[in-house]
């Protein structure tokens, strides 16, 4: 592996890791990963303790989302929490108890999932390989062949399954046959991000970021576009600066879808003819947090910060946590909460970011979004460890 430092002014003191054994053979594309920051991540302010934070339950489920790449992430349904890890484990947990309820092993690596919905439990492999599992007991539905690496956790609803792959594909698939119904294929950059962002689903149709920047609306039934924006613009000396690649979920809500890139922009976007309504220079892999009137979102320097979502004017940033590769944001019980690559849980006031509370949730980083359940966060750690933390 070779390691550089990248020059552009969003991430100029972030060291990156060019796995070149990663290459898509497919697409002539290279994946860029992140290994570790080049800054000295902040100490942590001593006087902040747990302040009534405590961890609910904990337990291991494997070996963890393989922190470099896999987009393997906690899922949320019900009651019941979805992980899946690198070696091909897949769990189902009680979220209130901790209780495994099952796990099967599916016998591949894994990269992206599970994406949960109508009863289906999926999952994506290195080699495009895609597997349903049945929510209630985890026996097997189908398994279908896809091109490529599922490089983000699949979307189930309206009857469809829809993987993001490594080689600029969007996959609509028969959540019931698993035969493919679409694809939606958009050419991307020969050096990219490793991993894609997950689709939102809204009524009838989908939005996803894709690499180069670029925002689609497709109908899930059909994959056909209704329109496709450009967030952010390549620009720079050499093509690490030219990376800018829409990582994460968008948020979808009223009349507006936001999303942020990879040293870009963070945007606000019309639903109906995907117009931009505003968008300010932003950096991040990782997804926002809204609620209702203020979007949160922490950046590739480690700071913490809110933006009003009617114009995207700059509400206020946490500095305080510089270096410590936040996960991304989210909100529990009138608290902000993000984790850090030594497993911490920072609990902020949405009201001005400042921190409240700290608790060690998990003793590896955490890269997964964290995933709000009542009073808590689910916290997946990327060795495996699944813990519940109780807000402040």
């Amino acid at each position: 592996m070779t390691k550089i430092m990248i020059p552009g002014d969003a991430m100029k003191h972030l060291t990156m890791t060019i796995a070149m054994a990663a290459v898509i053979a497919t697409s002539g594309c290279s994946w860029l990963s992140r290994e570790k920051s080049a800054v000295i991540p902040a100490e942590l302010d001593k006087q902040i303790d747990q302040r009534g934070s405590v961890v609910t339950w904990s337990k291991d489920t494997g070996s963890g989302n393989d922190e470099l790449a896999a987009k393997l992430e906690a899922t949320l349904s019900g009651s019941s929490i979805y992980v899946a890890d690198a070696d091909g484990r897949v769990s189902a947990v009680d979220s209130n108890s901790g209780a495994t309820l099952w796990n099967v092993d599916v016998d591949l690596d894994l990269r992206g999932g599970p994406g949960v919905g109508g009863g289906l439990v999926v999952v994506g492999s290195t080699e495009g390989d895609l597997v349903a599992l049945t929510s209630g007991n985890g026996s097997e539905s189908w398994r279908a062949k896809l091109d490529s690496e599922i490089a983000a956790v699949p979307l189930v609803a309206n009857g469809m399954v829809v993987a993001h792959t490594t080689d600029g594909k969007l996959v609509g698939i028969n959540a019931a046959s698993g035969e493919t119904t679409w694809v939606f294929h958009r050419s991307g950059p020969s050096l990219r991000l490793r991993g894609a962002a997950q689709p939102v689903v809204d009524g009838e149709y989908l939005y996803s970021g894709l690499d180069a920047g670029k925002l689609v609306k497709l109908d899930i039934a059909t994959g056909r576009s209704q329109w496709e924006t450009p967030i952010s613009w390549p620009s720079g000396r050499n093509e690490l600066d030219r990376v800018v690649d829409i990582d994460s979920r968008p948020v979808v809500t009223g009349n507006r879808v936001y999303t942020v890139s990879y040293q870009g922009q963070m945007a606000a976007v019309g639903k109906k003819k995907g117009a931009v309504e505003w968008s300010i220079p932003f950096s991040s892999h990782q997804g926002l947090a809204f609620d209702g009137t203020v979007l949160y979102a922490a950046d590739a320097r480690g700071n913490v910060v809110a933006v009003d979502s009617a114009n995207g004017h700059e509400l206020w940033r946490q500095k305080a946590l510089h270096g410590r590769r936040l996960s991304a944001p989210a909100l529990a019980s009138g608290y902000l909460a993000v984790a850090d690559y030594e497993g911490y849980v920072h609990w902020l006031s949405p009201a001005d970011g400042s921190l409240v509370a700290r608790i060690r949730a998990v003793k590896s980083a955490v890269q997964a979004p964290l995933v709000t359940s009542g009073n808590r966060v689910i916290v997946y750690g990327s060795e495996g460890q699944l813990a519940s933390v109780s807000a402040p």
